[in-house]
């Protein structure tokens, strides 16, 4: 009996030393990586039925732009954050927004702020920025506008919660004329049409070439369309017969429909610049320098249908200045991310130079993209043009140029 005993003993500890050698080489999986416990949200505020997302049309049929939201340069930005988010402390996402009418905008706001959101992009057309300016006065929010270049929401809105990642209008014409400058193209023949905004673009690039010793020699309005009894208005040949001699021509047309007619239609050969022709722009999706190809193809994946353009960067640079400011400054708090993004802090942008906020008016200064249909001819600032304190200044508004004075 003793001897049975001692041999079922046996047996039964070789089967619990097979059973634990065989538990050793099985696979350990490791645990699943854990998302950090703290979020940084960022809201993206749109209107829906945005008249400045309209397709451009020469007729029915004949689609010559067709823009769309900027929202898949947000969802670039949070993809490059996703590789921070160890090392910043805090998962960094993002809502979609969608207002129906223009007076919701300023709820929709106030309800993202109630809710705990400290940074919202704005994509709304510029005559409600003064009432979600209004609305987030005060408040622990910034405001990104990531679309809208009117020079008045710099220097009449002028809020210190909103900073202004796409470029002003300023700077776009000053890019545009220290270009022409640079040629020593100095005298410019403008064609200008009906709309309320060719009247802002207009003003604005004789500004520029006011500053820059440029001048205007002629100002030709024209009227849109082919009616034969507004030749005189509508027909390029004869707007540009004029008594004076020019180096360039310069169109501000929203509509579009006249600037398409004006290339090779002039009296006198001059290059075109303005709706056609040269643009001067945030973002071009043939610039190829300082990691610009990686970003395109980065974008590509969530707008696969279209190229990325000015807006698309400038939301793409909201979110990547957020989650910067939070891993520079160390922590997940408004404060120190909001003190960091508006005092010493600088960025990448895949533009050559560095970016930062200005003080006085909280326009990001950036480098401006020249821009031909296939090719970006040139980046201002450019070469000798420069400025006391910082190369960037020499483009858009200057601290001296402005009544916004956010810094005093």
């Amino acid at each position: 009996m003793n001897k049975l005993i001692s041999a079922i003993s046996l047996i039964l500890s070789l089967s619990l030393m097979s059973l634990e050698a065989r538990a050793q080489l099985q696979p350990v999986t490791p645990p699943a990586a854990t998302s950090p416990d703290k979020k940084i949200a960022i809201g993206f505020l749109e209107l829906r039925n945005d008249a400045r997302y309209e397709p451009v049309r020469a007729y029915e049929r004949l689609i010559l732009k067709k823009p769309d939201h900027p929202f898949a340069g947000a969802q670039v930005g949070i993809e490059d954050a996703k590789s921070q988010q160890r090392a910043i402390g805090a998962e960094v996402t993002l809502e979609r927004m969608t207002a129906a009418k223009a007076e919701e905008a300023p709820a929709l706001l106030k309800a993202a702020i109630e809710r705990g959101m400290n940074y919202i992009l704005l994509d709304v057309p510029p005559e409600l920025y003064k009432s979600i300016a209004e609305t987030a006065k005060g408040r622990d929010i910034i405001l990104f506008n990531v679309s809208a270049p009117e020079d008045t929401l710099r220097r009449d809105v002028c809020a210190r919660e909103l900073i202004h990642v796409f470029p002003s209008q300023a700077q776009l014409s000053d890019a545009l004329v220290q270009f022409l400058v640079s040629k020593k193209w100095r005298d410019y023949l403008v064609f200008q049409g009906p709309d309320p905004y060719d009247d802002l673009i207009t003003k604005a690039f004789t500004k520029s070439a006011q500053k820059f010793g440029a001048r205007i020699v002629a100002n030709q309005r024209f009227e849109p369309g082919t009616d034969p009894r507004q030749r005189e208005k509508n027909n390029p040949a004869l707007l540009s017969a004029i008594n004076k001699d020019w180096d360039v021509t310069f169109i501000a047309d929203k509509a579009f429909e006249f600037s398409r007619q004006v290339p090779f239609q002039t009296v006198k050969p001059r290059p075109v610049v303005g709706a056609i022709g040269l643009e001067t722009v945030a973002w071009n999706w043939t610039w190829e320098h300082n990691g610009a190809a990686q970003v395109n193809s980065r974008f590509s994946r969530y707008a696969p249908n279209r190229k990325m353009e000015g807006a698309d960067w400038a939301s793409w640079m909201a979110v990547k200045m957020i989650a910067t400011s939070a891993l520079r400054s160390r922590s997940t708090e408004f404060k120190p991310i909001r003190d960091f993004m508006m005092g010493p802090g600088t960025f990448d942008a895949d533009k050559g130079l560095a970016v930062s906020v200005r003080a006085w008016d909280h326009q990001v200064r950036q480098a401006i993209l020249l821009a031909g249909d296939y090719y970006v001819v040139a980046s201002a600032p450019l070469e000798g043009f420069l400025h006391r304190t910082n190369e960037l200044d020499s483009l858009g508004d200057d601290e001296t140029d402005t009544p916004c004075h956010l810094n005093r």
